[in-house]
């Protein structure tokens, strides 16, 4: 018999894709547990990748990505953010993902420690552990309108500690850090010399206020910048992202990529260079379309008696079912069986997550609607 570690032994399975599994058993089954957008690839990205595809010289690239794309990359943080970035700067990903797993594969030795928001993604909770660290929780709470309590991490620091995560706006809850809290979590790393590693794969999805990259306030080499391609451009199934490092960290975050998984994919690198040229107008139609599905769900879980944090940004609606007095896995369940609607569990996210959902939103429009109208009827049937 296989011999199987122990930690790996005692990796709990995701609870969105436990309720991805159940969903897909269920024909007609609405599908609000994944973040995963619901319009196609542009009709542009395809055409534009026409000629390259029908050459057929699809091949291994190098290991940070090919060089056009590191520089239009660079070109872009430029031109939209006022970001002055060099392409050696630059890391192509097969999916932002493989970023954070690579950054703590590169920094962390036995043990070592990276505070991580909770509820956080869940990926980024348990990949920690996954390359030899340990992930202490900063909690995101309610009453402090799901911010972090500046205290409480500075709490949580010890020698071991290499790293905090940050991730603005949320996945699971929609939150956009404000300026404030991006400072003072700058001057908290700096203080005890901790790189910051900032997942902003939802940098566009903004309907409150506006993204702040935490390159503003963040010394440059003590910073790690993800980004995806997936939900900006709707390309999820290409898996490519990429992320900004410091020249010194960029070579030892490209030996261990190459030993994973030698390099993104050709053909999804060439896709996301064909979506940098896309009109920023191809984009907002995207961001406009899940506002309104913000809005048309926030008033019906309001009308519905629901207590929930409507999002800033983000794809997902953080929803409190702690009154059913079931687990959030549970409640998940239940809801599934009885009105053939998938949601994700609040504690998949960490365990302060328990006793709420994730709904996304960023779905068909008449999909959020019917699968909210059927949570509300859930309630009142079990009042």
């Amino acid at each position: 018999m296989v011999h199987i570690p122990e930690d790996i032994l005692n990796l709990p399975r995701s609870g969105i894709r436990e309720l991805m599994g159940m969903a897909l058993s269920l024909p007609g089954a609405i599908r609000l547990e994944m973040g995963e957008p619901h319009f196609p690839t542009p009709r542009p990205i395809l055409e534009g990748l026409r000629d390259f595809f029908f050459q057929g010289e699809i091949r291994y690239t190098p290991t940070v990505g090919i060089p056009s794309l590191r520089a239009k990359i660079a070109e872009k943080l430029k031109r939209e953010k006022g970001w002055e970035v060099t392409p050696d700067e630059v890391i192509v990903l097969p999916g932002s993902l493989f970023g954070t797993v690579t950054v703590f594969r590169t920094i962390l030795g036995p043990q070592d420690e990276v505070l991580v928001p909770d509820p956080g993604f869940t990926n980024h909770l348990f990949q920690v552990g996954l390359c030899g660290g340990r992930a202490v929780h900063y909690h995101l709470r309610p009453e402090n309108s799901y911010l972090p309590d500046v205290a409480e991490i500075e709490r949580c620091i010890t020698p071991k500690t290499r790293a905090i995560l940050v991730n603005s706006p949320s996945n699971p809850l929609g939150v956009v850090f404000p300026r404030e809290v991006l400072e003072t979590l700058a001057r908290l790393a700096e203080k005890y010399d901790l790189l910051v590693i900032s997942d902003e794969a939802y940098e566009k999805y903004v309907y409150q206020g506006a993204h702040l990259g935490l390159f503003r306030f963040v010394a440059p080499e003590r910073l790690v910048s993800i980004f995806s391609f997936s939900k900006t451009y709707a390309l999820t199934g290409w898996r490519v992202g990429y992320m900004v490092a410091p020249k010194d960290l960029v070579p030892h975050l490209a030996k261990v990529a190459e030993y994973l998984i030698a390099c993104t994919s050709h053909l999804s690198q060439k896709a996301a260079e064909v979506a940098l040229d896309l009109p920023e107008e191809e984009v907002q139609k995207m961001v406009e379309y899940y506002r309104g599905n913000v809005r048309v769900a926030s008033d019906l879980l309001r009308d519905g008696g629901f207590r929930f944090f409507e999002p800033q940004g983000g794809y997902y609606i953080w929803v409190d079912v702690r009154e059913f007095g079931m687990t959030s896995l549970d409640f998940c369940k239940a809801f599934l069986r009885e009105k053939s609607v998938a949601l994700a569990p609040g504690d998949t996210f960490g365990e302060s997550g328990e006793g709420f959902v994730r709904i996304s939103i960023c779905r068909k429009r008449e999909d959020v609607e019917e699968g909210i109208r059927r949570l509300v009827a859930f309630r009142r049937e079990r009042r």
